[in-house]
């Protein structure tokens, strides 16, 4: 199954589903007991791909720089020096990254497949500015990358003082005396895992991963099996449609069956209506156009479907916690 706009929603089904049953809360509690460390299984289609995981049991030294907002600038070079590597942006332009929708933010269909290609089915780890290591494993339904186990957040050799000044020297505000010091002591405080445990807690990831990836084609076929087909031609006329003024007769032609009949199954099968469906299909499309900061909000908005800005802020309140402003600055943009 090739990874599409369709089945990014389908997958996070299957990551949602994963993580509820016994085993994976098992083992992310074993895990984390055994290790100190935390777990993540985070989607394909929505992967950071450095130390920016807003995970409970984060380090403090991590949770200090964003608090400060500092992880954002520092961070940022770091995801866009992988993706070169991954080949999923080839630029050195922070604008033409955010642009393509790529840069830390949920990822367009072409770039997953990019990252699935660079990854094959090994363990990749990776070392921000301040000499923290952290490493994803993927996931993957028969061939198809659809999500990452993630932990980290540790060094693999002992803090220096010169580690310290090399890592704030990188950060291009100037910091109070007081900030610095809560940095340093945070910094010198972090977990340190010599090499050869830390490469035996990531084999033990990568079998994992392997449990999970036979459990989600467990999944998916337990899934496929539930989904009419008409629900299916439904998804993925609204995946190529979104952007468009859509009607419920429109998409219950696409799917074959009478208005009336689409509406009732559409909301038994997936849980929502038809409506709701499709407003959060927009948001999340309008989530990824935010990230180019050429592009004004409402721009974004009218582009993703929505036919007026009221209705865009309507959606976004129901589907998201801050304000389009807010995720933009949260993310390291400004409007």
């Amino acid at each position: 199954m090739p990874f599409t706009l369709e089945n990014a929603a389908y997958f996070e089904t299957v990551i949602s589903k994963l993580m509820s049953t016994e085993d994976y809360r098992e083992y992310e509690t074993a895990f984390q007991d055994a290790t100190g460390l935390p777990l993540t299984l985070e989607p394909a289609s929505r992967l950071t791909l450095a130390l920016c995981s807003k995970h409970q049991s984060r380090t403090s030294f991590c949770s200090l720089m964003n608090k400060a907002g500092h992880s954002c600038s520092t961070c940022q070079a770091l995801h866009r020096g992988i993706e070169r590597e991954m080949g999923i942006d080839e630029s050195d332009s922070h604008e033409q990254s955010a642009a393509s929708g790529t840069t830390l933010t949920e990822k367009s269909p072409e770039s997953v497949n990019a990252v699935s290609s660079a990854f094959g089915d090994a363990p990749r780890t990776f070392e921000c500015f301040a000499g923290l290591c952290e490493t994803m494993v993927p996931v993957k339904a028969g061939n198809q990358l659809f999500a990452f186990l993630k932990t980290g957040q540790v060094m693999v050799k002992e803090p220096s003082r010169d580690n310290f000044r090399r890592a704030m020297s990188k950060l291009s505000e100037h910091k109070p005396e007081q900030e610095v010091a809560a940095l340093e002591k945070a910094y010198f405080s972090t977990p340190i895992v010599p090499p050869e445990k830390y490469r035996a807690m990531t084999t033990l990831l990568k079998n994992y991963a392997r449990q999970l990836s036979i459990a989600s084609e467990r999944i998916l076929t337990e899934l496929d099996n539930q989904e009419p087909i008409a629900i299916r031609k439904a998804k993925a006329y609204l995946a190529e449609n979104y952007q468009q003024a859509i009607t419920l007769h429109e998409v219950a032609n696409a799917a074959g069956i009478s208005p009336f009949h689409f509406s009732k199954r559409f909301k038994e099968t997936v849980g929502i209506g038809f409506a709701e469906y499709l407003s959060r299909l927009r948001v999340q499309q309008c989530k990824k156009l935010l990230w180019n900061p050429n592009r004004s909000i409402t721009e974004a908005a009218f582009e993703c479907g929505f036919q007026s800005m009221a209705s865009f802020s309507r959606a976004w309140k129901k589907f998201e916690k801050e304000s389009p402003r807010q995720y933009r600055k949260t993310l390291g943009d400004s409007d």
